[in-house]
């Protein structure tokens, strides 16, 4: 009797959720380098690694009871991605979502939002993730039967990293990883992931990404940048600065020019804070401490979603390599800052 085939059929977005594969990226093939690995959380239904918290999230908010299913108004205040993703799940489950951003989002997150069907408030550029961060709280203040997701302080943004981003990568490097680049937003996918990584094998190093123009993990100095996703300018309560080893403070023009890179020398297409732990990787695999290791990053989204802003700045020049001094050691920490980094040091590679 022949076997019937099995049908792989998912009965929602929900179901589609991680299992994002690893690709190797090249930078400068001339000089010997560390191997870089890269997640790509494109490979998500809506595109971004967000969609791990906001279903860890949502769905830890109808265990607790805060949302019944088909009934209720979720919100949230966001630089775009976890609120493009909880309003595709909130779509799924029949919620209305009211996504509060800064008005410097993309016009592609923007779009995307009202697509889905949420209802979009922007708030001034210059009052930042914070200003966001007030006017969703006033919101959920004044609607009833509202749940706020509040990712910067919520624990199961960090959860979902913990138990599905860091045991993907794991796995899927046979427990060969010498370093996690991570950049820093809500720090829920660096904690996550890193926490897991280090109880799998403490000699694990782990290496922050921030935007220069807002140090404050290095420097407790927030500031405006453009970057979306990086941080807010501050450091969240989800953001576990113990797990961090090193800090790389990457440029606005480095990204966006890493991001192009990447699209037109590898058919890479992600967005610009994905350019920046790029550049990172780049700069750690050339420098001679970290030649065999195998450095890990996680890109977080599409670049689809930046291309308002690709036409912004000239094309960068055609070179993938990228500067090879060893990164920055964070400083001593005061309140707003991560604890100090060891100097660069040669990584012991597991056998």
């Amino acid at each position: 009797m022949q076997s019937r085939e099995t049908r792989r059929i998912a009965d929602s977005i929900a179901d589609l959720v991680g299992s994002t594969p690893l690709i190797r990226l090249r930078f400068d093939d001339s000089a010997p380098g560390g191997e870089v690995l890269a997640k790509l959380e494109a490979a998500n239904p809506m595109s971004t690694s967000k969609d791990r918290a906001a279903l860890y999230m949502l769905r830890a908010a109808e265990d607790r009871g805060d949302l019944m299913r088909g009934n209720g108004t979720v919100i949230e205040a966001t630089s775009g991605n976890t609120g493009i993703s909880l309003a595709a799940l909130s779509a799924a489950r029949g919620y209305r979502c009211v996504i509060v951003l800064p008005d410097s989002a993309t016009a592609e997150r923007v779009a995307l939002l009202k697509a889905l069907g949420a209802e979009v408030v922007q708030t001034p550029r210059d009052a930042g993730y914070p200003g966001a961060i007030a006017k969703a709280q006033e919101l959920h203040a004044a609607t009833p039967g509202s749940w706020f997701a509040c990712q910067h302080e919520n624990a199961d943004n960090v959860r979902a990293h913990y138990e599905t981003t860091g045991p993907e990568i794991w796995a899927d490097t046979a427990g060969r990883i010498d370093v996690l680049v991570c950049g820093v937003g809500t720090g829920g996918t660096l904690s996550g992931t890193a926490k897991y990584l280090k109880e799998q094998d403490p000699r694990i190093r782990v290496v922050a990404v921030e935007p220069e123009n807002s140090p404050v993990l290095t420097q407790g100095q927030g500031g405006l940048h453009r970057i979306p996703g990086l941080n807010g300018g501050f450091v969240a309560p989800t953001t576990d600065v113990a797990l961090i080893d090193n800090v790389v403070t990457v440029s606005d023009e480095d990204a966006m020019a890493t991001a192009r890179s990447l699209a037109r020398r590898q058919g890479v297409f992600v967005g610009v804070s994905s350019g920046a732990v790029a550049h990172a990787c780049a700069r750690l695999a050339a420098h001679p401490d970290y030649i065999g290791a195998t450095i890990v990053t996680i890109l977080p989204d599409t670049g689809e979603r930046y291309l308002s802003l690709w036409n912004e700045t000239p094309a960068p020049a055609a070179r993938q390599s990228a500067p090879a001094p060893a990164p920055a050691a964070a400083p001593a920490p005061t309140p707003a800052t991560a604890p100090a980094a060891a100097p660069a040091q040669v990584l012991a590679t597991k056998s």
